[in-house]
């Protein structure tokens, strides 16, 4: 820890003056800003209470799509920063990262052409990086929402002062809800943060920004957590004459039934699909959700143990290529592990498989 800086103590003060309380204090540290507690914490207990009016919040539609609203909050937070110190939010604007700060630059948005290469995972974050790319908003205020706005539970985000800064676990509980006060002489709607762990005075404190997995945090957030409960794992699978489709494999190492069921029809002989034939579309799909024979249940798990397989090995060797980039063996070691733990779920039910 290290003292804290002259911007960081006016944001302090600031934050008191828009009426925002919190039982934690405000640190530094060389990966960016933290949050310790003050005194000792009880689960139940707020870790931070926020007038809506001391957030960035945009206007919504009922029903909008989260895309737009996120480019709401990004064009009110870049003209925010227009305004300079005129703002009522300068304080806080001038502690957030810029694009020259490595909390930023840790976005693969943000990264060159090498490194990107070096990320052997099938093509899953390309295909995430061009999903989420949005050329038509500042490149600063959409990576700062996408890394530090929050829901506020009512269809509406927020860049909330402070909470932006309490660091992630994916095991924390926490629980979100706006007080409403219509306030002809309140201070208007609040956002509480409860905790729903206890703390000790001094310990940091940590939220949970969601059910992330590692390609969410890697992508949005510039990190990657290991041994992340919440992480799952894709892989794009090929196949002549038919629709590439996912095989996604969840935390514990099990395997999406959506795919299991696609590669029971795909791998099906003639005589497994005589069931089908007369059917109209989609009223097979129940048929598929358990084996259809041994001999096609017994392929169909071989595919899978294989694809699986092959994708481990491929992100194992680009961690080995990656090892002085820290970020990116994490993200590759994370994804052959999982993968690995996948194929031993397989083998432990299919001693002699082949694949």
């Amino acid at each position: 820890m290290v003292a804290l800086g002259k911007a960081s103590n006016a944001f302090l003060a600031w934050t008191a003056s828009q009426g925002i309380e919190t039982p934690l204090n405000l640190a530094e540290r060389a990966d960016g800003r933290y949050t310790i507690c003050s005194e000792d914490i009880q689960a139940g207990q707020d870790l931070l209470s926020c007038p809506l009016s001391a957030c960035i919040v945009a206007d919504t539609l009922e029903g909008e799509e989260v895309r737009n609203i996120v480019k709401k909050v990004a064009e009110a937070l870049a003209n925010e920063r227009k305004r300079g110190e005129k703002s009522k939010y300068a304080p806080y604007i001038n502690v957030l990262p810029t694009l020259e700060d490595d909390n930023l630059l840790a976005l693969p948005r943000f990264w060159n052409a090498k490194r990107l290469d070096m990320v052997t995972d099938g093509g899953q974050l390309e295909a995430r990086m061009i999903k989420d790319e949005r050329k038509d908003i500042d490149q600063w205020a959409l990576a700062c929402v996408d890394s530090r706005a929050n829901f506020l539970g009512d269809g509406r985000y927020a860049m909330t002062p402070l909470l932006d800064m309490i660091t992630h676990d994916g095991t924390a509980q926490t629980r979100a809800r706006v007080e409403v006060n219509k306030g002809f002489s309140g201070s208007g709607d609040i956002l509480h943060l409860t905790s729903g762990t206890s703390y000790s005075k001094g310990d940091e404190a940590f939220i949970s920004y969601g059910n992330l997995a590692n390609i969410d945090t890697l992508a949005d957030y510039g990190f990657v957590e290991e041994n992340n409960i919440h992480n799952s794992e894709s892989i794009e699978v090929r196949m002549m004459r038919q629709r590439p489709f996912p095989i996604t494999i969840y935390a514990d190492g099990s395997v999406d039934a959506g795919s299991t069921a696609t590669l029971r029809y795909y791998l099906a002989n003639d005589e497994e699909l005589e069931v089908f034939r007369g059917l109209e579309e989609g009223q097979g799909l129940g048929i598929l959700a358990k084996p259809i024979s041994e001999r096609n249940e017994l392929d169909v798990t071989s595919f899978i143990a294989s694809t699986i397989a092959e994708a481990s090995d491929e992100a194992r060797d680009g961690a080995n290529d990656a090892s002085n980039d820290r970020l990116v063996f994490t993200y590759l070691s994370e994804r052959a592990k999982l993968l690995d733990t996948a194929i031993q779920r397989i083998k432990a039910k299919y001693p002699a498989l082949e694949y």
